[in-house]
């Protein structure tokens, strides 16, 4: 027993790690992206990402680990086989299906999107939809196996060669060898292209170690696992979505608003600036998380509830630190990565996000096995499409992109609030007493405004520039860490329990000298 349980937990090491790799690639890259194709480059190639978006989802996150837990449950080896066999088809009906609306529809989806020459980008990402069957239904196989070295493998060679593409088509633009257009098809072809790689290395590593079973044996699923499927997909998706109303409606509403094409295509592209800040916050704050959670169904109810009790704590904890960070020093991150300041109020808004998705994913993870509530769930995720739709033409029109942010932040507190309002704001259940959530605003408060005033007094008689504002964030950065440190102890807001989850949570506690608070 001790045994599995290691390789458990080896396992989903290995997969987080290969899981936060990959995501940070896919916010890094965007940043030389931007600077060499520019913000309206920049938008023609982000426009229709959410699509890309949804496939990302589809194979990497959503779909293995609903399949992974379904194939765990299987009595025999010639039931998973079935079954394995039986998800492969379905699914490769289903893309098959998808690719073809895309391809035929893709003209009116640029259309919609405000620009009709995006037609073969739309194309060129509804190619990835055929690889879904291959990469979801195998990395689910090898993971109820707790082989995850496979999945691993194959999403960081998926992800690195999808990002040289894009790097080279950004060039070619560069050198002016390809139009903007063609640079945006090339680039969101890269997906496809990595994506073959990927399924390469899973039917290999498959046809290796496939076993001799019977695939005629028959297999049971659990009541309610349709629902929870699709919970565990769109919740692990849930910023693209909003990213996808927001490619069908950003740009029209700002022409509608008197903007001019070019101008809108500009702006997009600026608001598109805080996606990649807006994923590695998350993937930050949630990464020790994805440790932890498969281990919460083996422990008994009272150590799982203290189990939770920690999660949410230390998860809101770590992610008002990164939204009050990020906030704090957004034109000098802005001029870092983009080279220039432009739609630093409009992210500073959309870096809220950070906390509020982190803590919808947390409390989705938490209740998934809560069936008489998941259809709650899944209500309050379409009235808050219904209100990011609505707020956008509200907003937009008036406010611009920083409208969008804002319509985005409302959207997401729609099932926030909708959750805790569910489970009755039950602070057992949470573990969030007044003080604890005190302290955590004031801590985050605190640390951003003596952030500011520092980066003031060192800008004084200096120009925003590049290099500059690399300096002001090496300075600011551990500042502004070693404040929210000093609160956190000050104030007593951890236990010593939970500043071990913590990323380097031994070697914090010595240098903090953290005393035993049980």
């Amino acid at each position: 027993m001790q045994k599995e349980v290691s390789r458990a937990i080896k396992g989903t090491w290995i997969l987080t790690v290969a899981s936060l790799f990959s995501e940070v690639l896919s916010a890094v890259y965007r940043i030389p992206l931007q600077n060499i194709v520019g913000d309206r480059g920049y938008f023609i190639y982000q426009q229709v990402y959410p699509i890309y978006g949804i496939f990302s989802v589809l194979a990497l996150s959503g779909l293995p680990v609903v399949i992974s837990k379904t194939i765990a449950q299987q009595r025999s080896a010639g039931a998973k086989s079935n079954l394995l066999k039986k998800t492969f088809w379905l699914l490769m009906i289903a893309c098959l299906v998808v690719t073809a609306l895309l391809w035929m529809s893709s003209r009116y989806l640029a259309f919609l999107m405000g620009d009709p020459a995006l037609y073969l980008e739309v194309r060129a990402v509804a190619l990835t939809f055929l690889l879904v069957p291959f990469e979801a239904s195998l990395r689910g196989y090898f993971q109820s196996d707790l082989l995850m070295t496979p999945s691993a493998i194959s999403q960081v060679s998926e992800q690195f060669l999808r990002i040289v593409i894009i790097i080279i088509s950004a060039l070619l633009f560069g050198h002016g060898v390809i139009d903007v257009y063609k640079m945006g098809t090339l680039a969101n072809l890269g997906a496809f292209i990595g994506g073959l790689l990927a399924v390469f290395i899973l039917i290999r590593t498959f046809l290796k170690n496939n076993p001799d079973a019977k695939t005629d044996e028959k297999f049971e699923l659990e009541h309610g696992l349709a629902l929870e499927i699709v919970l565990i997909v769109i919740f692990t998706g849930i910023t693209i979505f909003y990213q996808f109303i927001d490619s069908f409606s950003v740009l029209r509403l700002l022409m509608h608003s008197g903007v001019p094409l070019h101008q809108a295509e500009i702006s997009k592209g600026v608001f598109d600036r805080g996606q990649p800040l807006l994923q590695l916050g998350i993937v930050i704050s949630l990464s020790f998380v994805s440790t932890i959670m498969p281990q919460l169904k083996e422990t008994n109810r009272l150590k799982n509830q203290a189990t939770i009790a920690k999660m949410v704590r230390v998860c809101l904890w770590l992610s008002v630190a990164e939204s009050a960070g990020l906030i704090a020093l957004m034109p000098q991150i802005n001029t870092m990565l983009f080279t220039n300041t432009s739609g630093s109020s409009t992210l500073s808004i959309y870096m809220l996000s950070v906390v509020i998705v982190s803590f919808i994913n947390l409390l989705i993870a938490i209740t998934s096995g809560d069936d008489e509530k998941n259809l709650h769930k899944l209500i309050l995720f379409i009235m808050s499409l219904i209100a990011k739709v609505a707020l956008n033409v509200i907003l937009v029109p008036s406010f611009g992109i920083a409208g969008a942010a804002l319509a985005t932040i409302l959207s997401e507190c729609v099932i926030l609030f909708g959750i805790l309002i569910i489970y009755d704001f039950n602070r057992d259940f949470l573990s969030l007493d007044k003080a604890f959530i005190g302290n955590l605003v004031k801590a985050g408060f605190v640390m951003a405004i003596v952030v500011k005033i520092l980066v003031s007094l060192l800008s004084i008689g200096n120009d925003l520039t590049r290099s500059y504002s690399i300096f002001l964030n090496v300075v600011a950065i551990p500042v502004g860490a070693l404040i929210y440190l000093r609160l956190t102890k000050k104030w007593q807001m951890l236990t010593t329990a939970e500043w071990e989850i913590l990323p380097l949570g031994k070697y914090l506690i010595k240098f903090m000298k953290i005393e035993e608070k049980k």
